[in-house]
């Protein structure tokens, strides 16, 4: 197909604007514990919608499976399992760091290894040094600025967020953090291990590739070719989730959350399972949307599709904490700090775009 980078960013931006939205359903399910919600949206967003898109847009999806070696779908499992780690240890760190200091961390690392270390050990080739390859032209250059310039976006945004949450925390407590489980020592290694797993959802679906050729072989579009991989990359962020949440489950003793809710917390049990589903397919379009972005983004620099949709998540998830009146209170300091991030991440966008843009002429 016939690559178009701006059209790429744009498929991104939706991806990345769908899964700044999946969290928002969960301020409607307060009756249940995290843990209910977390392993319904989840059953969702990596296991029963993933393997529905795959059977509804790729065509004779059985005969794709048995043309592909079955290691390819255990890599891409296993990576994906390894993920689901991440997701578990960016929930704690969230715990001990706060929100937005933990957001710009684990991102932040899971863009920029997400991103680069492709270049240089592949799941599929293994050892390949490509960065010279790619970087040396002047595209190259441009794709490696916008890269940073994201990279420097999201520690803005993040640098904002900690201001707030420090002002926050004084503002309530005085500054006494004595009843709270902040810890740097703490929140910043989960983070930044949340960071390095999360990344290896990329190779995940880099894993997957062979799918993605047998799904073009069997007729699919190049834009909906990588929902081939989505039931092996998610399977494997559900197991780990699935037996993290079973743990926490047992442990509460909120089992009994799937078939009724608590008395005090009043609601409709369907109407939680909605929230869950629609959780669950926001996280689930992110990827679909990032396919169909990928496939535009062209053969050259195509693996900057992930620093795209990384710096897009954190530009709309902050966009979101405006709408949901997160800033209100905060001084000028760090809503200054923060439109600086957003404001650089916008630009950072364009450049790697425009140099998509050259490296396919």
């Amino acid at each position: 197909m016939v690559s178009n980078p701006l059209l790429g960013a744009a498929l991104h931006a939706v991806g990345a604007l769908s899964s700044s939205s999946c969290y928002t359903p969960q301020k409607k399910t307060t009756a249940w514990s995290w843990e209910i919600y977390w392993i319904a949206q989840a059953s969702f967003a990596w296991l029963i919608l993933p393997i529905l898109g795959a059977f509804l847009t790729i065509p004779n999806y059985m005969e794709v499976l048995s043309s592909v070696p079955s290691e390819v779908m255990w890599r891409s499992f296993g990576l994906g399992a390894i993920y689901g780690i991440g997701g578990l240890t960016f929930g704690l760190g969230i715990r001990y760091i706060g929100f937005s200091l933990n957001y710009a961390i684990a991102i932040g690392i899971s863009a920029g290894l997400g991103t680069i270390f492709p270049l240089i050990w592949n799941p599929n080739d293994g050892f390949v040094w490509l960065l010279d390859d790619k970087f040396s032209t002047t595209p190259g250059k441009i794709v490696l600025a916008g890269i940073l310039l994201s990279l420097v976006g999201i520690l803005y945004c993040g640098w904002a967020g900690a201001l707030r949450e420090k002002a926050n925390a004084g503002a309530v407590g005085g500054g006494n953090r004595s009843e709270s489980p902040f810890s740097f020592r703490i929140g910043v290694p989960l983070a930044i291990m949340a960071g390095v797993l999360s990344a290896l959802f990329n190779f995940a679906l880099l894993a997957g590739e062979p799918l993605e050729k047998a799904a073009l072989a069997e007729g699919a579009s190049d834009l909906l070719k990588m929902n081939a991989i989505y039931p092996f990359s998610n399977g494997g962020a559900f197991l780990t989730n699935f037996i993290g949440c079973l743990f926490l489950i047992r442990r509460n003793g909120t089992a009994s959350q799937l078939i009724r809710l608590p008395k005090e917390g009043g609601g409709n049990l369907g109407f939680y399972y909605l929230m869950a589903l629609l959780s669950g397919a926001f996280w689930y379009f992110q990827f679909f949307f990032y396919g169909m972005g990928h496939a535009n983004m062209g053969q050259t620099y195509g693996f900057t599709s992930w620093a795209l949709h990384m710096s897009m998540l954190i530009l709309f998830s902050n966009i979101y904490g405006f709408v949901f009146r997160e800033w209100e209170g905060t001084d000028g300091r760090p809503k200054r700090i923060l439109h600086l991030g957003m404001a650089i991440i916008v630009v950072a966008t364009l450049v790697i775009t425009y140099g998509n843009y050259l490296g396919e002429q």
